[in-house]
């Protein structure tokens, strides 16, 4: 009796080791990444490795909650994704638009589709409202998306100052790999 129960259940443990199983994160493959220690937000270029045809992403880090001026961040895992396009000339074309957005006026506001989704984008689209905020010294551009508490708004500002360095950095890894 005691053989017959070993046997199982070393037949089980080969059997699970084999077993195919979908990962639970899809591998992204970064190209730029641009980190604030003063804000704490990491901007990003990248593509999913297992997406056929390739899409790029713009990945905007966490978005906080919060009024206009304070945001608290308390979501550790849901990120806002711009798709970017299908190859890097599209994708250094649309960053290029969304950097000419730093030219709106203050508080102008303009929109893009987005993803809100846990660690890769998805095919649910959201509408994220792009403002223009103009600071005595700098720029930078709010991408929010509505909720459904009137006077909240789950954000996050991007300095221009850091987009354009993602933008450059998209730019030389164009130039190392213009195969891509």
């Amino acid at each position: 009796m005691k053989k017959i129960i070993i046997t199982i259940a070393f037949a089980l443990i080969a059997i699970s080791t084999f077993a195919q199983t979908a990962p639970l994160l899809r591998p992204r493959m970064e190209i730029a990444e641009v980190s604030s220690e003063s804000t704490g937000t990491d901007i990003e270029v990248f593509y999913m490795h297992d997406e056929s045809p390739r899409v790029y992403y713009l990945s905007l880090g966490r978005l906080g909650i919060g009024s206009d001026i304070v945001q608290v961040e308390f979501d550790p895992f849901y990120e806002l994704f711009i798709p970017l396009g299908s190859n890097l000339d599209e994708a250094i074309d649309k960053m290029e638009t969304i950097n000419d957005f730093y030219d709106l006026p203050n508080l102008g506001q303009t929109e893009v589709l987005g993803s809100f989704a846990v660690a890769y984008p998805t095919d649910k689209p959201v509408l994220v409202t792009v403002t223009c905020r103009r600071l005595l010294f700098s720029r930078l551009l709010e991408f929010s998306l509505p909720t459904d508490t009137e006077g909240l708004v789950r954000a996050t500002h991007i300095h221009r100052s850091n987009f354009r360095s993602l933008l450059g950095a998209l730019k030389f890894y164009r130039k190392l790999h213009p195969d891509e």
